[in-house]
């Protein structure tokens, strides 16, 4: 696969959908200096569905749907035979597979963007032991690889980013004829965050609008005048967002797998998009998040629905605070945490490791 001038080749298996983070990382990838990419695209092979019934037959299917990405990786794995085989979470890659796949002499990564890696399935917990590197979104992961999760491979962290393609507005919103939107799939503890904002601001009558898969067949439980989109992607997504006076960001902070607690996320893609769109946000307040964004100037941030909803209250009527945050935050994120710099990191973590490995 290796043609002349580059240093190191790369396949890349993740899903291809607009907006998704394996797209934006793939393509960032593949704009670096010195790399050669393909790639095989997951939702080609593991299809996602909505409905019950489709689910049920999806759930009967996996393990062919599986077998038939591990097929078409493998047959590029042989014509190509690349340097490096970065896998994006890889819920439909096996043990076994990554371990063939070492065999052949390819360096193998994983790029991690979640939570736990105990929390997706036996299939993905055995397969991520395995692969000769992990690059994790998340901060926390590295120290609690082997403490955790019983792990005795690398991890490394690189942060979530934002895409320029999908994300970036270079001028601020103008018309936002919501005073509060969230885009979040929904979870028990962000509904209990909403429910408890809803009730903190009873008495005042507020435009809120929230997108999400989830949120709308629980719309009952929030204000009448509350509007419950489906899922947003793409640029829709960001439009949906800048259209908002003041967006809020959750954080999934209560991880429990087995009955036991593991450590929940401290940022999210949010985290950095948000800010890329230039919109004015209330993050939920974490250690990591207050070292990527100044409370004081940039990014305000609150530990629990009163909090959140004392901060809306307060920054509703201040439209030129509320600009001068969003504007200081964008500068803040652009680009240092565009997904083209986070690639560059990735990069370098792939380098580093697989040439500790070839002078061994």
């Amino acid at each position: 696969m290796k043609r002349a001038g580059h240093e190191v080749s790369i396949l890349f298996v993740g899903e291809s959908w607009n907006g998704s983070s394996a797209r934006s990382m793939r393509e960032a990838l593949s704009r670096c200096e010195g790399v050669e990419i393909d790639d095989v695209c997951e939702d080609h092979y593991l299809p996602k569905h909505r409905s019950i019934q489709l689910r049920a037959i999806n759930r009967a299917l996996r393990s062919f749907h599986r077998k038939e990405l591990e097929i078409a990786v493998q047959s590029k794995l042989e014509s190509l035979e690349p340097d490096v085989l970065i896998v994006y979470k890889g819920t439909g890659v096996s043990n076994d597979f990554i371990q063939k796949a070492k065999t052949r002499g390819v360096f193998t990564v994983n790029v991690f963007p979640d939570h736990s890696p105990n929390a997706y399935g036996d299939a993905l917990r055995m397969a991520m032991g395995s692969y000769d590197l992990v690059i994790s979104t998340k901060p926390y992961h590295p120290d609690a690889w082997c403490k955790t999760y019983g792990y005795t491979n690398r991890c490394v962290c690189v942060p979530h980013g934002y895409d320029p393609a999908v994300h970036l507005w270079d001028e601020p919103p103008r018309e936002q004829p919501f005073d509060v939107v969230v885009a979040a799939n929904w979870r028990e503890e962000y509904d209990q965050l909403l429910r408890g904002f809803a009730r903190a601001t009873s008495n005042v009558r507020l435009k809120v609008r929230v997108a999400g898969p989830g949120w709308t067949t629980r719309k009952t439980n929030f204000p009448e005048d509350w509007e419950f989109l489906g899922p947003m992607h793409g640029r829709s997504y960001t439009k949906f967002l800048r259209d908002g006076k003041i967006a809020i960001a959750p954080v999934h902070t209560r991880v429990v797998i087995a009955n036991q607690r593991q450590p929940g996320d401290e940022d999210s893609t949010r985290t950095y998009e948000l800010a890329a769109a230039h919109c004015f946000f209330l993050h939920k307040r974490t250690s990591f998040a207050r070292i990527v964004y100044d409370e004081a100037s940039e990014v305000p941030m609150w530990n629990d629905s009163e909090e959140l909803a004392s901060l809306v209250m307060h920054y509703l009527p201040r439209e030129s605070e509320r600009r001068a945050f969003a504007a200081a935050a964008h500068a803040r994120a652009v680009p240092d945490y565009s997904i083209p710099s986070r690639a560059l990191q990735v990069l370098d973590h792939v380098r580093q490791a697989r040439n500790a490995r070839l002078t061994r």
